[in-house]
């Protein structure tokens, strides 16, 4: 498993992810939980949530990935990018593990 450490990130819907180029060049991952965009810089649009002090855990096997999935609350998952990443995304507050 590897983690990565954002004091912030930013949560906005698929339609206002396409309204910018900044926003995308911000892009980190598409949920699979609520289908958010999540960002690493403020989005150019005014509809967004802020995640503060959170981790993205990245897992290569699928197994290791659903055991943290059912032991942690977690804000998000993604599923979308194995085939781009070879990885597992979980998006949880930083003191959840």
């Amino acid at each position: 498993m590897e983690r990565k450490f954002y004091k912030n990130l930013f949560a906005i819907s698929v339609d206002d992810f396409f309204t910018s180029e900044a926003n995308k060049k911000s892009f980190i991952f598409q949920g699979s939980k609520n289908w958010y965009m999540y960002l690493f810089d403020k989005p150019k649009c005014s509809d967004y949530s802020v995640f503060q002090n959170v981790e993205i855990l990245s897992f290569k096997e699928k197994e290791d990935f659903l055991h943290y999935m059912k032991n942690i609350n977690l804000i998000d998952y993604s599923l979308e990018h194995i085939s781009e990443l070879n990885r597992y995304l979980l998006l949880v507050n930083s003191n959840e593990y």
